[in-house]
């Protein structure tokens, strides 16, 4: 078992050292490495089916709760429709045109109706973990990566639902009616959400009880791992229990945060249990913010795994018998994947790169492998079927991957424009196509203020966060937001020409948006960053009826694009709350 270990983490290491050199998702080589340790020393990874579905169900609260941590209330709000479409029409009709075009494609086979459903139900579904693993290595606009990391979360749900009681029942010679699949598909949807709301408001009354931040945290893996628990022992969603937990559990952190910030009167407390227990503290916004660092370093390994052990359950015999079906079957599902998703990008008026971007982050993954196991002993194409969908996760995972990179890698302006363009208006504005036609062409640096675009600014300061934490120097990092109204905000450049008087040579000034905007200071500590905010908060007073609000954050070892931002953001928002303080720290 320690030799095992030790190998998992040799391999996870050489994989993490693979995708800084080269940019290969981790995933990718995991998989390469681990199938080479296993041909050459095959008593070494020694998995049967059972137990890789043993380990799965182990790893997935694991694996998803950073990804879900990481899902935004607010965009999934915003993004409803789009994401009801991709998760459960698409997946619907998709499946519906499989089962009609199979039998002129594969006309050797006369399999029944149910036969058809249980095959595309598996593979119409994408991985979240695949998904999520790849879409985090490349730039791309935030619409785009909630498409395709909420489609990968909420699509899974419809692929089992339709798989475990519509294709299992009709394998076993059962009838299911119309009837009986609306209930069973409001039973499985409310009561996984009921539980996943359940836990999760226990574990949120629990890390008010208990302060130590290792009981809080093993209280959040507890959150996830139980209401997983308990909906896969009723039969239901595991996955949409913990997508509802993790996202209620965030929401009342964020909602007690939020209340902390507008108001500290403790003084009115109301005699009742309830008020009682709000006016309890909970955790603060910095340990959530460490608590999601932790996470992602823990579902790293447990994804590492989970592909480790993939590698080791693939026959390539089977795969070799059954070539045939196995390319067949991944062209049809590519094809109609594209199909669905161009439809809802052109009904957006988005760009038609963006569909073959959601095409090629389609990955199949372990979740899919997991539902061949369940498909019954006695069924004559078992062994076929598994052959299938695990050589169409591997084609997948490396085909979609290996064009994705270079799709991205030719389009890169592109999408570097489409940061700009899109991720600063909303999803109805994306609707209005004369909105994003009269939009200037976007260049590096804003002709206003002279300083770098969104998608340029992000990239310098990805760069400053790696030669920091690489070299142990000081890297700190300024936001401020603009509050003037339309006649002083004419004023802009004067604003821009002050910043750029005061910023050194290898300082970096950026645009995130028509009000907020970026100071990057290498080399600086915290207080050299306030200093300079301060310098530039006392030469902007002489500009009549503008306000400049700061926040300001220190990089620490591991600090990521998305904590720091976190860090500014909240930051931003106490100087905005505060009355007459424009500068806040948070670290």
């Amino acid at each position: 078992m320690l030799l095992l270990v030790t190998v998992l983490l040799i391999i996870v290491l050489i994989s993490r050292i693979t995708e800084e050199s080269i940019k290969i998702p981790s995933t990718l080589s995991i998989i390469i490495y681990a199938f080479v340790l296993s041909y050459f020393f095959p008593h070494l990874f020694n998995i049967t089916h059972n137990e890789f579905d043993e380990i799965l169900y182990l790893m997935l609260p694991v694996i998803l709760l950073p990804d879900v941590l990481n899902l935004s209330i607010k965009e999934l709000k915003e993004n409803a429709k789009e994401i009801f479409y991709l998760a459960f029409i698409a997946v619907v009709a998709s499946i519906g045109i499989a089962i009609l075009v199979t039998p002129y494609i594969l006309p050797e086979y006369q399999w029944s109706f149910g036969v058809l459903i249980a095959l595309f139900s598996m593979l119409m579904a994408t991985d979240a973990i695949t998904v999520a693993s790849i879409m985090s290595k490349f730039k791309l606009p935030e619409y785009l990566k909630v498409y395709a990391e909420s489609e990968s979360l909420f699509n899974d749900v419809t692929a089992l639902i339709i798989f475990y009681f519509v294709a299992i029942p009709l394998l076993n010679g059962g009838e299911v009616s119309a009837m009986s699949l609306n209930i069973t598909l409001f039973k499985v949807l409310f009561l996984s959400i009921v539980i996943g709301i359940g836990v999760a408001t226990l574990g949120y009354l629990s890390i008010k009880i208990l302060k130590n931040p290792l009981d809080q945290f093993i209280i959040l893996y507890l959150v996830v791992i139980v209401s997983f628990l308990l909906a896969e022992h009723f039969h239901i969603a595991g996955i949409l229990s913990i997508v509802a937990s993790v996202l209620t559990f965030k929401s009342f952190i964020q909602k007690e945060i939020r209340d902390n910030l507008t108001t500290q009167n403790f003084n009115d407390i109301q005699n009742s249990i309830l008020q009682l227990i709000k006016k309890v503290p909970t955790i603060t916004k910095k340990e959530f913010r460490e608590y999601k660092k932790e996470a992602m370093f823990i579902g790293i390994f447990a994804n590492a795994i989970v592909f480790i052990i993939i590698s080791n359950i693939i026959i390539f015999e089977d795969l070799i018998i059954y070539a045939v079906e196995i390319f067949t079957i991944f062209a049809l599902t590519t094809l109609i994947r594209f199909g669905a998703i161009f439809s809802m990008i052109k009904t957006l008026h988005l760009p038609v790169r963006w569909a073959q971007t959601l095409t090629l982050a389609g990955s199949k993954g372990a979740l899919t492998i997991i539902m061949s196991h369940s498909l019954p002993l006695e069924f004559i194409y078992r062994e076929m079927f598994i052959a299938i969908v695990i050589g169409n996760v591997l084609l997948s995972t490396f085909i979609y991957t290996g064009f994705l990179i270079l799709h991205i890698y030719l389009n890169k302006k592109n999408y570097a424009q489409d940061i700009v363009t899109y991720d600063n208006i909303t999803t109805k504005q994306m609707e209005q196509n004369d909105y994003v036609k009269s939009l200037v062409t976007v260049l590096e640096k804003d002709e206003e203020t002279n300083a770098y675009n969104k998608p340029f600014i992000e990239d310098i300061l990805e760069k400053e966060i790696s030669r920091a934490q690489r070299y142990k120097v000081d890297f700190s990092i300024l936001t401020f937001k603009v509050l003037a109204n339309e006649e002083d905000i004419k004023q802009l450049k004067e604003i821009a020409k002050v910043i750029n008087s005061k910023i050194r040579l290898n300082d970096n000034f950026g645009k995130l948006d028509s009000e907020k905007y970026l100071i990057l200071t290498a080399n600086t500590s915290l207080s050299g960053a306030i200093v300079l905010a301060e310098k530039i908060t006392h030469k902007i007073k002489k500009l009549h009826n503008i306000q400049l609000y700061f926040g300001v954050t220190q990089m620490s070892d591991t600090d990521t694009l998305e904590s720091i931002y976190e860090k500014l953001e909240d930051a931003l928002q106490r100087a905005l709350l505060e009355n007459g303080q424009k500068i806040e720290v948070e670290v």
